[in-house]
């Protein structure tokens, strides 16, 4: 069996989330964001980003939006498409602020699964 080695929940999308991301402090190009924790997030794109790279990230929970800053973690690249990890560097309050929507956004999920 498989340890899981993070330190926060992660949260799924059944459709992924609209985000924009901005590297190099330039424009923000749209991507589709498939899972968000508060420790970070895995987004895909037509861009190949390097690893390493520093990068803002634009998105919104349950009308919360957050701008957050990070760097490219994890790449895995397909025949058009990028999926990239990206790793929040936030502080405590930003963090905790994100953790709380995760949470919100999941309870939701679960009680409409269970309705449907």
């Amino acid at each position: 069996m498989s340890e899981n080695r993070r330190e926060f929940f992660r949260v799924f999308f059944n459709q992924a989330l609209n985000g924009k991301i901005s590297i190099y402090g330039g424009n923000f190009f749209p991507v589709d964001i498939y899972d968000v924790s508060a420790g970070g997030l895995v987004f895909s794109s037509a861009l190949d980003i390097p690893l390493g790279e520093s990068v803002r990230c634009s998105f919104e929970i349950l009308d919360s939006a957050f701008l957050l800053e990070g760097s490219i973690v994890r790449k895995a690249t397909g025949v058009d498409i990028v999926e990239c990890g990206v790793e929040f560097t936030v502080d405590q309050g930003t963090s905790s602020e994100l953790f709380k929507q995760l949470n919100h956004y999941q309870i939701r999920q679960r009680k409409s699964f269970l309705f449907e």
